[in-house]
């Protein structure tokens, strides 16, 4: 596979080379880098749904509860291996 990278200033442009490129039968993605600040991907937004699905089904920790665990964990190994 290779790939073309092309920059295209005018709007109406897109819609031409999209016609051109389907009639070739080429596939192709077109990508728009211009995202307005505040908007987001939809690879992002999959991803921040994901993380708040995880904290509504209770797979997420606070740092505190983490930290505590670990530590119980380590005190628990070194009553066990006597460190």
């Amino acid at each position: 596979m290779t790939t073309i990278k092309i920059e295209i200033e005018q709007d109406n442009d897109v819609s031409l080379l999209t016609r051109v490129l389907t009639d070739l039968g080429f596939k192709f993605i077109l990508e728009n880098e211009e995202l307005e600040s505040g908007e987001l991907s939809e690879r992002e937004m999959i991803g921040i749904n994901a993380g708040l699905k995880d904290v509504r089904e209770g797979r997420v920790f606070s740092q505190k509860y983490a930290q505590s665990r670990i530590e119980d964990k380590i005190s628990q190994l070194r009553v066990k291996y006597g460190s």
